[in-house]
């Protein structure tokens, strides 16, 4: 019974830990994140924080994956019947951040907020279901039992992966990144 406590008491240490990290990572970046900053914030030991997380890197990798279930909950709660609409509130989340900075013309990013690509988590179950969410929305627009869901979906991930390290590379105005993506996806860079 004691071990069952004690496993239940890590369980919810080790997510209000990871809740105070994500605000951290968000505010710092992983380069800037030191577990010792943490340790101070949280009033504990860094030796507390290693027992419950390896590393700083598997601490960044529950980070990315918390980031993920908030993500696809946000895409979830305003999924629509209308499958195009559907990508635009996919790409509006994704580039919510950029959009808010653009809009904040006085902010600049201190850190590279863009989680999606910077650990490999490829094989996680949350990243399936984003794809699957981006699938759904393909076999919606264009249904055809020959067509490769699974590509289209990908393609379009990361073109907006493109989209967005191409403003980290050199700010632009993201007023209408949303459409601009949809129409460079579905039409390509020529107009008729």
């Amino acid at each position: 019974m004691k071990n069952k406590i004690n496993d239940e008491l890590n369980k919810v240490k080790k997510d209000l830990y990871l809740k105070a990290a994500a605000d951290y990572f968000d505010k710092s970046g992983y380069k800037n994140f030191k577990i010792s900053h943490l340790a101070k914030e949280l009033e504990t030991s860094v030796g507390t924080i290693y027992n419950l997380f390896n590393s700083k890197d598997d601490l960044y990798l529950e980070y990315l994956i918390l980031k993920l279930q908030n993500f696809l909950e946000k895409l979830k709660e305003k999924e629509t019947s209308n499958p195009k609409e559907n990508l635009e509130i996919y790409l509006e989340s994704k580039y919510e951040i950029f959009i808010q900075i653009d809009k904040n013309r006085d902010e600049t990013l201190t850190n590279d907020p863009y989680f999606f690509h910077k650990l490999d988590i490829s094989n996680h179950k949350i990243v399936d279901e984003i794809y699957d969410y981006l699938i759904r929305q393909f076999k919606k627009l264009y249904p055809n039992e020959n067509m490769n869901y699974k590509h289209i979906a990908t393609l379009f991930k990361k073109l907006s992966d493109g989209f967005i390290e191409s403003y980290l590379i050199e700010k632009y105005d993201t007023k209408n990144i949303v459409s601009d993506t949809i129409e460079l996806f579905f039409h390509g860079l020529e107009k008729k």
